[in-house]
Order: structure tokens, then C-alpha cells, then sequence
């Protein structure tokens, strides 16, 4: 075998050793990443998460009509049309209409007087009060969970927790920055499309004073689409995203949950960011 030969088959097996190695290491950010994402939920669920930072947040995203629950069908008596019972009453026989008058006077005699203790036929039954209690809907409404039952709740697991208001962007359209379970979080909002000029000096003004994560709060992630440097991305209506969040070009982008439950934003000690939904139990 000549020299240029034994090159040529090193080359190639060199090259393969590249490829080979850049898809382990591909493979091993999306495995390991995933790896850790899991290890905060078992960490959530067990109540060890000394060393994590919860951020918190209110439901905002209202549900769409299709998702809303239908209204209750008409009951079953009273639902006829004036048509189905005008055909009724033509269609009735009226008792004793055929027997003889001495038949007719024995049933008169024999006939019971309403009694007085027959209940209002308007009160409702124990069945048409449970759904009137539900406020039109067949089944009772789901409670509600609050931002502080959720704070309390990271607490008691060991965590370090901060509720960000969703409600109120003007609270953080000057730029806010949060010292928490020794991270330092730059939050700011923005509620239309802005420069990315502004954008960027928003995000030099955080890293001069070195926080560790820049956060994001805007009605639309489209507003922070294609500026870098943002951290974290909470959106304030339903984004259709994953309900653990997606990290886009470096970026976690995370969406409000519905109204009456809460959104969790979990930082891992090796700072692997990870989301989940709250819901009362």
C-alpha cells in the first residue's frame, strides 16, 4: 500500500472520529439535559429541592371557546316546543270521557282531593340545585390555586422562592433586579413590539451589574424573538408551548398557565431550567 494511500484511509478515519464525536456530544447535552429536567421533577415531587430557586407566577391565559365547558342541555321535562305540546294536549283523553253518566258520577265521588302537603313544583330537586350551584356547569368548578400556597409550597420542599406579578407589567418596565438563593435576576417587561436597540441596552444595563439570569416578561414572545441575551421568556398568554417550557436559540421561553392555577419556573443548583403547572388538589 503506497504512502498517499495510507493517508487518505487515516483522513477518513480521522474525519469519522470528528463526526463520531460531535453527535456523542450532541447527544449528550439533549440526554443530559433531559436527565436533569427529570431529576428536578423527582426532587419537586419528593420535597428535597434544598438548592433550587422557584420562580412563581399567576395563571393569566384565558381558555378559548372550544376548551370552555358547554353550556347544560335543557331538562328533559319542559324541553318540548309549544308545537310538541299543542299536539300533546290535542292528543289527550280526558278520564271518563266514554263511561256512562252513573259510571261518571262513581268516579266523581271516588276521586281524592289534592293534598296540601305537595311541595311547590318551582322548588327545585336536590339534583337541579347541584347544577344550579355550579353556575351552569355540570360539574363543580375546580378551585382555584394561589401564588402564596405555591410559595408556600416550594418553601416547605427547602427551596428559594420569588413570585413575579404577570398581572402588572408596568411593575417591571423600568428593569428590576432580584437577589435570590445567591442568583441575581435582571426582570424587565415590555408590552408592545420594541427596538432591539432597547431591548440590548436593557440587557448591558443587567450584565454591568452582573445578574445571572435576565428574565422576560411580555404578552407576546414574539416581542424578544431574535435578540440575544435573554434568559428566560414568560408570556403572559398561552404560547401553545411545551407545558415544561422550550429553550429557542438559547432561550427559555415559557407561556401563563389558566387562570386559577400557577406557573412554576424551577432552577436546578447546576442551574438547569425547567417549568411546570400548579394546580389546586
Amino acid at each position: 500500500m503506497s504512502v498517499k494511500s495510507r493517508e487518505k484511509i487515516a483522513l477518513v478515519v480521522f474525519l469519522g472520529l470528528i463526526v463520531l464525536s460531535l453527535c456523542g456530544l450532541g447527544w449528550y447535552l439533549l440526554a443530559g439535559h433531559s436527565w436533569n429536567v427529570a431529576a428536578s421533577n423527582l426532587d419537586d415531587t419528593f420535597g428535597s429541592m434544598d438548592g433550587y430557586t422557584a420562580i412563581v407566577y399567576p395563571g393569566t391565559a384565558v381558555a378559548s371557546q372550544d376548551e370552555k365547558a358547554p353550556a347544560p342541555p335543557e331538562a328533559a321535562e319542559g324541553a318540548r316546543s309549544e308545537k310538541d305540546a299543542d299536539e300533546g294536549a290535542a292528543g289527550a283523553s280526558v278520564p271518563g270521557a266514554d263511561l256512562p253518566s252513573d259510571a261518571k258520577a262513581a268516579e266523581g265521588a271516588s276521586a281524592t282531593p289534592p293534598s296540601d302537603d305537595v311541595g311547590d313544583p318551582a322548588i327545585p330537586t336536590d339534583a337541579t340545585a347541584a347544577v344550579g350551584s355550579t353556575d351552569g356547569s355540570l360539574t363543580p368548578k375546580k378551585k382555584a390555586l394561589s401564588v402564596d400556597e405555591a410559595k408556600e409550597g416550594y418553601e416547605d420542599k427547602g427551596a428559594t422562592v420569588f413570585s413575579l406579578d404577570t398581572t402588572d407589567l408596568d411593575a417591571y418596565s423600568e428593569g428590576v433586579i432580584l437577589k435570590k438563593g445567591g442568583h441575581r435576576f435582571g426582570v424587565f417587561s415590555i408590552d408592545a413590539p420594541t427596538s432591539s436597540i432597547v431591548l440590548e441596552k436593557q440587557i448591558a444595563y443587567f450584565k454591568r451589574y452582573k445578574v445571572d439570569f435576565i428574565v422576560l416578561v411580555t404578552p407576546d414572545k414574539e416581542y424578544a424573538e431574535g435578540v440575544a441575551g435573554i434568559d428566560i421568556v414568560v408570556s403572559t398568554q398561552d404560547e401553545d408551548l411545551f407545558v415544561m417550557g422550550e429553550t429557542i436559540d438559547g432561550t427559555f421561553y415559557v407561556d401563563a398557565p389558566a387562570v386559577g392555577s400557577v406557573g412554576a419556573i424551577l432552577i436546578s443548583p447546576s442551574n438547569v431550567v425547567s417549568a411546570k403547572v400548579l394546580q389546586a388538589a
